[in-house]
């Protein structure tokens, strides 16, 4: 297998955001005299776009609702680094090993962005794509195959690692390896029903897959 660049998604894949999203989507619903959501529910709906994910459970006054959940979240997700244990050796040896890195996520820029600066990754990751207004959400290829036209490298020399279903089928549909982040994922049976091509349940897996460190 020759590779030269691995896409990695951001949110549980990455980044730990599920403990603090339960949290904040619990106190987002009793600031706003709704019930709170069954964790189950939130795993079925986390994959959809930021909007649409707040929307199917506060169909509310919009504007209202993601304020209210951003002034929390403000207040809450830099009082720790969320980076699962093992991420930043894994970019840092994948770096060292020559491969191209980037990001592609389906969360809004203005939440991703700051928390990839805040991470520390940002000298490990040559490109990042979050989600912005105009933009098509995963599994739609059209993110991933802008980031291999910057790297310049062909489908079949690029890997996609993400925890959800529908970063599986945008590996796909793109004609790019794909590897199951299974550490994380709240789906992972739909994710395995689609058959990717990797499966990792620790972030270390990925390096023993890939051989990375080895001369």
């Amino acid at each position: 297998m020759q590779l030269e660049a691995v896409v990695f998604d951001w949110d549980l894949t990455l980044w730990n955001s599920w403990d603090v999203h339960l949290d904040l989507m619990e106190r987002t619903a009793d600031a706003l005299g709704y019930p709170r959501p069954a964790a189950v529910d939130l795993g079925k709906q986390y994959s959809r776009p930021f909007f649409e994910h707040l929307t199917r459970f506060f169909p509310g006054d919009q504007g209202k609702v993601v304020d209210t959940y951003m002034d929390l979240y403000q207040a809450a997700v830099w009082q720790e680094n969320r980076l699962y244990s093992g991420v930043l050796e894994l970019l840092r040896q994948l770096k060292t090993d020559g491969y191209r890195t980037g990001i592609l996520s389906d969360k809004r820029q203005v939440f991703g962005a700051p928390e990839l600066e805040f991470s520390g990754l940002g000298s490990l990751v040559d490109q990042s794509l979050f989600f912005s207004d105009g933009m098509a959400p995963k599994p739609d290829p059209t993110g991933l195959q802008e980031l291999m036209r910057s790297f310049g490298v062909a489908p079949g020399r690029c890997l996609f690692v993400g925890d959800s279903y529908r970063d599986i089928e945008c590996a796909r549909r793109a004609g790019v390896r794909s590897g199951a982040a299974l550490w994380a994922s709240v789906e992972p049976e739909r994710v395995l029903a689609l058959e990717p091509e990797f499966r990792w349940k620790r972030v270390e897996d990925v390096s023993l897959a890939l051989k990375l460190g080895r001369d």
